[in-house]
């Protein structure tokens, strides 16, 4: 299963590939990486659909690329490059994201955030 999972999340980067993921009961958790004007934590497939798109738009020029996936069994640590300039500040952002996807039955869960690559891997039960 934890391969499939992987699978799963290497195949879903674009936007409709990665809102096709999404369980109607998805939570997204952004609380150990938050980002202003997005709420913290976000319940059901709406309220992540709304999330994200709210954030891709606040951005000119945005580009995400994931750089490693890291299987843990029902999750997936994943690392992205993300790219772009702010819509409202002009100022250009190049940065690494760590993300934690917890899966069940093919759907994503879980969708985490976290400041740094420890901490995510952490989240998902691994260490360095």
């Amino acid at each position: 299963m934890s391969q499939e999972n992987v699978d799963l999340a290497r195949n879903a980067w674009t936007p409709d590939g990665f809102i096709a993921l999404f369980d109607e009961f998805i939570v997204t958790d952004m609380r150990q990486h938050r980002v202003p004007g997005l709420r913290d934590i976000a319940l059901g497939r709406e309220q992540a659909v709304e999330a994200f798109h709210s954030y891709w738009r606040s951005w000119d020029d945005y580009e995400i690329d994931p750089v490693e996936f890291i299987d843990a069994g029902q999750s997936v640590v994943v690392i992205v490059r993300e790219r772009g300039v702010g819509k409202g500040s002009g100022v250009p952002v190049e940065r690494d994201h760590f993300q934690v996807w917890t899966f069940r039955r093919r759907k994503l869960v879980r969708w985490e955030a976290f400041a740094t690559r420890e901490a995510a891997l952490e989240a998902a039960g691994l260490s360095e």
